[in-house]
């Protein structure tokens, strides 16, 4: 069912509504949180949040709902941003989209189940696998040679992995990629669902696509059973909040949501909630012509930043590469290599120099996000910074030769070897940190995960190989910034006993 064909008015806001009403009527509060909507609050605080907000601080049971729990107003909300989004059920999430990722994979598998992922998938997937016990079956994308950023999973690779593994509980998928890059959504669900397999997408970076036609297709419009997004990421949601999404069919609603409130805050901040209602209503009655908009300042800036000696943004012809089917033009991945200049230096250059703040930074790159929020002068700022520090630098064979060193790095990553242990086993398990050298054949027990590109390169369970040994101690010669080891350094690696 469309947006269009949905019988609820989306005109509504029953939750934001209900918060502006206890503000309005005045409670005296014998109820959390304790600076009592900014009375008791230190000066500091105040001053940054401002009595209108901390007026809204409320707790959901005994402020804007009565003791007794009754939720009506949670339920009247979900389920105006289920129909917004496509889905039967819709869940609000107060602790991100990670908190989402962990309860379908708990709900879908348990100790001993296989699970397909992608290689690429945020640390949430990898936490859930060691929260439930499940055993993964890895598709691995292939990263871009030439940005050095992880594409999406080939349609090919995850038929094969079907194929050998029909008795998985789950496929799951990551689309759109932090860089805008969407999977061939449409074919992976029929592969899952060939088998009767449930289809789950990881939409963190695209609540937005449903609400313009201009976009690439939604996960529920696809055919996926479920899907998390970030309404905080891209649309108007304060940071944290996120949603659901889900059918009945190949998922057991009921288990869900019981499993949805293990992994939430008992305490779910009622300022998150009101914004999920009003960022759906904002998109489904504006949607379409606000990202409309949105599209055009973004396109308009990648030409002229294309144009510009040394540097350039990803564009449409990114749809050449493998796995990609699609990609969402609102998403800037700027190079400023041609200049000498890594990712880290331009947003250090354009954070202190032309008060431009980005999304996100690596060696080769920044990604910036476009929304309906930015002006068209916010993006004539941006486009007459770089053309500035295009003016003032020249890339040199001294930064071209470092750039390139970094590419090598960052692009060739070590090939998955074989998972020897579950995630949870070897998390759990006795374990040692060892010179890194002194760790072949083991088992791993815990996860490094190299930025850029975000793809692990050894998650607890896999066995460690020469060329992960070799991959890790170039790394730590080259400064490697990673997430997960207890040893940032590289010099170690913590392996089960």
């Amino acid at each position: 069912m469309t947006l269009a064909e949905s019988p609820l008015d989306q005109t509504q806001t029953p939750y934001a509504d209900a918060v502006l009403r206890y503000r309005e009527r005045g409670y005296i509060q014998f109820h959390t949180p304790g600076h009592k909507q900014g009375k008791g609050a230190p000066e500091k605080m105040r001053e940054i949040f401002g009595l209108p907000l901390l007026g809204v601080d409320v707790a959901m049971a005994g402020g804007v709902e009565d003791v007794r729990e009754s939720t009506h107003l949670v339920a009247s909300a979900e389920k105006l941003a289920a129909a917004a989004w496509g889905g039967e059920r819709c869940f609000f999430l107060v602790n991100g989209s990670t908190s989402g990722v962990h309860a379908l994979l708990i709900t879908l598998a348990g100790p001993g189940d296989s699970v397909i992922v992608p290689r690429n998938a945020h640390k949430s997937l990898h936490a859930a696998l060691i929260f439930s016990g499940a055993w993964p079956v890895y598709v691995e994308p292939t990263v871009d040679p030439e940005w050095g950023i992880p594409l999406n999973v080939p349609s090919d690779r995850v038929a094969a992995a079907v194929a050998e593994h029909p008795e998985a509980r789950a496929l799951f998928c990551v689309s759109p990629s932090y860089n805008g890059l969407c999977a061939d959504l449409p074919h992976l669900a029929e592969l899952a669902h060939a088998v009767d397999m449930p289809f789950i997408v990881d939409q963190a970076w695209g609540p937005h696509l449903r609400f313009c036609d201009r976009l690439p297709v939604d996960a529920m419009t696809a055919g996926a059973d479920a899907f998390v997004t970030s309404v905080h990421k891209l649309i108007s949601g304060f940071t944290q909040s996120s949603v659901l999404l889900a059918d009945a069919g190949r998922l057991n609603l009921g288990r869900l949501e019981s499993i949805v409130k293990m992994t939430q805050s008992t305490s779910p901040l009622v300022l998150v909630y009101a914004s999920i209602d009003t960022a759906r209503w904002q998109m489904a009655n504006h949607g379409q012509e606000l990202w409309s908009r949105a599209l055009d300042l973004a396109e308009r800036a990648r030409a002229e930043i294309d144009a510009i000696d040394g540097v350039r943004c990803l564009g449409h012809d990114v749809l050449e590469r493998e796995g990609v089917y699609a990609f969402d033009p609102t998403r800037l991945t700027v190079s400023a290599c041609g200049l000498g200049l890594s990712g880290f230096d331009l947003e250090t250059r354009l954070r202190d120099d032309h008060g431009i703040a980005i999304e996100a930074a690596d060696a080769l790159n920044v990604v910036l996000n476009v929304t309906f929020g930015d002006s068209e002068d916010d993006l004539r700022r941006l486009v007459a910074a770089l053309r500035g520090l295009a003016g003032g630098l020249g890339g040199g064979a001294t930064g071209a030769a470092a750039q390139a060193a970094c590419q090598a790095l960052f692009v060739h990553l070590p090939r998955f070897t074989r998972q020897v242990m579950s995630p949870r086993d070897a998390f759990f398990a006795a374990s040692d940190a060892l010179p890194v050298r002194g760790c072949l054949g083991r088992a791993s027990a815990e996860m490094v995960t190299p930025y850029p590109p975000g793809i692990p390169v050894v998650a607890p369970g896999e066995e460690v190989s020469d060329e992960l040994i070799a991959y890790l101690e170039e790394g730590a010669a080259a400064g490697l910034h990673v997430h997960g080891p207890e040893d940032l350094t590289l010099r170690t690696l913590r392996v089960v006993r």
